[in-house]
C-alpha cells in the first residue's frame, strides 16, 4: 500500500492536513516534562508536514529529519525541505542513524505488521520516543465492524487498540510512559454538517469532559499522544 501509490490514490495529502495540531501537542509534552531536544528523527514522516511545523514552533532544534519507506510521501515531504529539516527514503531501521533525542513515531504502530518486532527494534535508538496511536477498538466500531473495515481498506489500519492495550505493548517491549494525552478526531473539532452530527458531536464532548477514558471507549476516534522512554 505505501510503496504503491495504493495509499497516495485514497489519501492524496498522506494526512497532511493534521500536522499543524499534532506538532503543537508533540511539542507541549516534551515541554511539559522540560525535555529541550536538539534533534529529533521521524520514523514514517509521511508528507513531512510534523517537521516542519516543529522546525517552525521551535528554532532551538538544530536538526529534524525523517524517514519513510514510501517514495510517493517523500517525494511530497521534499517541498518542506529547509535548513535543519532533511527528509530521506529509507528505512530508519535498518539505517545507521542513531536516532537523535528524541524518536517520533507518529501513526505509524497500526500499520505494522509485526509491531512488537518494530517496537523492540526502536528501544535504545533515542532517549525518549513520541507515539501517536488511534484507540480504534470501542464500542461503536465492535457494534459497527466496518468502520474498521473502512480504516483497514483505506488507510491501512491492520492493528486495532484500547488505551489499555497500548499500554501493555509498550510495557512489555521495554518501554516506560513519561506522559500521555488524549488527541480528538475531526468529528469533535470540526463544524458539525448536519442536525445528527451536531447532537453527537455535543454527546460526544459531554462525555468526554465527564469520563475520558469512558468516552474514548464507547465513541471511539480518539487516540493517544505518548512521551516515553
Amino acid at each position: 500500500m505505501y510503496t504503491s501509490n495504493a495509499y497516495l490514490k485514497n489519501n492524496p495529502t498522506w494526512d497532511d492536513e493534521g500536522t499543524s495540531w499534532k506538532a503543537g501537542i508533540i511539542h507541549g509534552l516534551l515541554q511539559m516534562n522540560e525535555i529541550t531536544p536538539k534533534t529529533i528523527v521521524e520514523v514514517g514522516c509521511g508528507a513531512g508536514g510534523i517537521l516542519r511545523e516543529l522546525a517552525n514552533i521551535d528554532p532551538s532544534i538544530q536538526s529534524l529529519k525523517g524517514y519513510d519507506i514510501s517514495s510517493s510521501a517523500i517525494s511530497l515531504a521534499s517541498n518542506k525541505r529547509k535548513e535543519r529539516v532533511d527528509y530521506y527514503h529509507s528505512d530508519f531501521i535498518n539505517s545507521n542513524d542513531s536516532g537523535g533525542d528524541v524518536l517520533l513515531v507518529i501513526d505509524v504502530i497500526e500499520h505494522i505488521d509485526d509491531y512488537y518486532g518494530f517496537l523492540n527494534k526502536l528501544k535504545n535508538r533515542s532517549t525518549h520516543v513520541v507515539f501517536h496511536i488511534p484507540l480504534d477498538l470501542s464500542c461503536r466500531n465492535i457494534l459497527k465492524p466496518h468502520t474498521l473495515l473502512l480504516q483497514r481498506n483505506l488507510v491501512g489500519h491492520i492493528h486495532y487498540f484500547t488505551k489499555e492495550i497500548v499500554e501493555w505493548a509498550l510495557k512489555d517491549t521495554g518501554f516506560t510512559i513519561v506522559d500521555w494525552v488524549y488527541t480528538k478526531p475531526a468529528i469533535d473539532n470540526d463544524k458539525a454538517s448536519s442536525i445528527k452530527a451536531a447532537i453527537k458531536k455535543t454527546l460526544r464532548k459531554i462525555s468526554f469532559a465527564i469520563n475520558k477514558d469512558w468516552s474514548a471507549k464507547m465513541w471511539g476516534g480518539y487516540s493517544m499522544m505518548i512521551l516515553a522512554k
